[in-house]
């Protein structure tokens, strides 16, 4: 299936623009001061803690099928990344950056044990989180990550190097401008966005067999970015990894949600 560029980001965040009876992403959410930026987040249910991690240049609308489910078992926290959403800006972004704003908010939200759902970016920010902090992270769903931009499949990787503000749908400016406190930093978030996704390397290889949190891959099997293959490579990597191929799927996991949450629940639920 040939595909263009937009068409391919948008299935980044299909979700984004979703109608839900509830508006999760603006939800009356609070805000959290982190090294001098505000980050905003919501939180649903009761229960052990899941922080959820959005995708790329996406926000907590991203679960806007999986909150529902999931909060009947779970609590929530459903956190906007720095310069994403209804959170502040910062001056620069990548998954490190990211990743250390999550270690702070987990330490002064006080928790202990946490489990983590991440979603593209925020399944690279997840990984990298754990690796952090490893004593906090019970479990962590890994959805559609990669290692780095060059396990993108060839269309993937011309989107990234390609990647402005022209390619986009004006619905992504006027979501943006919507929701983020700082409206007139379109562009620079744009580029920001993808300098980030340009870095040679996302994860180091040499971390996964580190990780003894228990970890999900899940993978749509019909992926336009990320070849299958690679959620192979990294499962193999992980001492504690589960593997899932969701069938007729793309980049956009939970999508199809009466499969995803299930599988979900079951992961995190289980001992």
């Amino acid at each position: 299936m040939k595909l263009t560029l937009t068409t391919l980001f948008l299935l980044i965040n299909l979700q984004l623009f979703g109608q839900s009876k509830i508006e999760y992403g603006s939800n009356n959410g609070e805000y959290i001061e982190v090294d001098n930026t505000k980050v905003y987040y919501e939180e649903y249910g009761d229960g052990s803690p899941v922080i959820l991690l959005h995708g790329g240049m996406g926000s907590i609308s991203n679960f806007n099928t999986l909150i529902p489910d999931l909060s009947k078992h779970f609590k929530l926290i459903a956190i906007d990344s720095p310069s994403h959403g209804r959170s502040y800006s910062i001056d620069s972004l990548s998954y490190n950056i990211l990743a250390d704003y999550v270690v702070k908010i987990v330490d002064k939200l006080n928790l202990d044990k946490i489990d983590i759902v991440g979603y593209s970016d925020g399944a690279i920010v997840g990984i990298l989180v754990t690796n952090k902090i490893p004593n906090k992270i019970n479990k962590i769903v890994f959805g559609a990550g990669a290692l780095s931009p060059h396990a993108s499949k060839p269309e993937g990787l011309k989107m990234l190097q390609n990647f402005s503000p022209e390619i986009l749908p004006e619905e992504y400016v006027t979501s943006y401008k919507k929701k983020s406190p700082n409206p007139n930093h379109w562009e620079e978030f744009v580029y920001n966005s993808k300098e980030m996704w340009l870095q040679d390397i996302w994860i180091s290889k040499e971390i996964l067999p580190k990780i003894e949190s228990k970890v999900l891959v899940l993978f749509g099997d019909r992926d336009p970015f990320i070849p299958l293959n690679h959620s192979i490579e990294i499962y193999n990597d992980l001492p504690n990894g589960e593997l899932c191929i969701l069938p007729n799927t793309y980049h956009d996991i939970f999508n199809n949600s009466k499969i995803a949450n299930d599988i979900l629940i079951t992961f995190l639920s289980k001992n």
